[in-house]
């Protein structure tokens, strides 16, 4: 088995973390905070952003002690 074959199985498994999030994405808690906003808003307000194309989401796998989960993270776009 080579290394590119371990690597995808990695990935596919989810063993190891991928890339940290690019410039500008932000989780929902970070968004919460930046703007003042409680969690039945935010969550609301993320997702009409997303509906009309104000945000961007894309998903991150985040390692948190010994796990590794996929955690949505948010970019604003520019128009």
């Amino acid at each position: 088995m080579t290394n590119k074959e371990l690597k995808e199985l990695e990935r596919m498994f989810g063993t190891k973390c991928e890339e940290n999030p690019a410039k500008g994405f932000f989780t929902r808690r970070q968004l919460q905070k930046m703007w003042n906003c409680g969690e039945s808003a935010i969550s609301k307000r993320i997702n009409l952003s997303v509906r009309n194309n104000l945000l961007e989401m894309k998903m991150y796998r985040v390692k948190s002690g010994m796990v590794t989960r996929p955690i949505p993270h948010y970019r604003i776009t520019k128009k």
